[in-house]
C-alpha cells in the first residue's frame, strides 16, 4: 500500500456516513465476531446517498478470529465485500486464516486502493455490504467464534453531502 494511503488510514477516519461531503474522506467500518451468526451473515456497513463516489477501499483483519473447539481442523472464516448489486464487487469469498493478526486478506488484489470500478448512481442510494461465512463443507459456524474483528475503510465523497434521498 502506498505510504500516503497508510498515513491517511492511521488518522481517525469518520464512522458516521451522515458526515459525507463533496471532498473525499476516509470512513471506517468495524465488524466484530459478535455481529456474526449461523453459517453466513451479510452486514450492511453503510448506505451511500445518491450521487456518491467510492474512490478507494481497504480492508484488514484487526483482531484475529478464533473459535471454540467445535470447528474442524483447517476451517476458516470467509469474507466478501461488495454492494447490493454485486456482493463480490471488491472481494470474493476469501478465507481469513484463523489466529492471524494484523495481516491483510490474501487476494489477487494486493490492496484495493486505486482499483475501484464503481460508478456513482444518480437515482438510488447504495448499501455497502460485507458478507461473512464459513467453509460450508465443515461443521463449525459463525456462532462458535469467540474473538475476531475486521475493519473496512472506504474513501468516499458525495455531491449530495449526506442527504440520503
Amino acid at each position: 500500500m502506498p505510504e500516503v494511503a497508510r498515513k491517511q488510514l492511521a488518522k481517525l477516519p469518520e464512522t458516521n456516513i451522515d458526515y459525507i461531503s463533496a471532498v473525499p474522506q476516509w470512513f471506517k467500518f468495524v465488524v466484530d465476531y459478535t455481529e456474526l451468526s449461523g453459517i453466513s451473515t451479510d452486514i450492511t456497513l453503510a448506505t451511500l446517498p445518491i450521487k456518491s463516489w467510492i474512490h478507494a477501499v481497504h480492508w484488514k483483519v484487526t483482531e484475529s478470529f478464533s473459535h471454540d473447539d467445535s470447528w474442524g481442523v483447517g476451517q476458516a472464516v470467509q469474507v466478501r465485500l461488495g454492494d447490493e448489486d454485486d456482493a463480490d464487487r471488491w472481494l470474493t469469498f476469501t478465507e481469513i486464516l484463523l489466529e492471524e493478526v494484523d495481516k491483510e486478506i490474501p487476494t489477487d488484489i494486493e490492496d484495493a486502493i486505486g482499483l475501484i470500478s464503481w460508478e456513482p448512481d444518480f437515482d438510488n442510494d447504495h448499501d455497502l455490504i460485507a458478507g461473512f461465512g464459513t467453509d460450508f463443507q465443515l461443521t463449525g459456524d459463525l456462532d462458535d467464534l469467540d474473538a475476531g474483528e475486521m475493519t473496512f475503510w472506504f474513501l468516499l465523497s458525495s455531491m449530495n453531502e449526506g442527504a440520503v434521498s
